[in-house]
């Protein structure tokens, strides 16, 4: 895996997952919108490496709303 990401996604599953169990109220719909915005992540991870953690919530809010 892309340098850190693995070890973001380890340590920030839990929290993510929390967010967007908020987010959607069904932790079916949580997990998906989890995976949707890990999977983004993984291919942006060279340009926000530096701060993953506020990307992440803001694009679950985001994707959360487009749903």
């Amino acid at each position: 895996m892309r340098d850190g990401f693995d070890d973001f996604v380890r340590s920030r599953s839990t929290g993510l997952l929390r967010i967007a169990y908020l987010l959607t109220g069904d932790r079916h719909s949580a997990e998906d919108l989890v995976q949707e915005v890990l999977e983004q992540m993984y291919v942006k991870w060279r340009r926000i490496h530096s701060m993953p953690e506020a990307y992440a919530r803001r694009a679950l809010v985001n994707r959360a709303a487009n749903r």
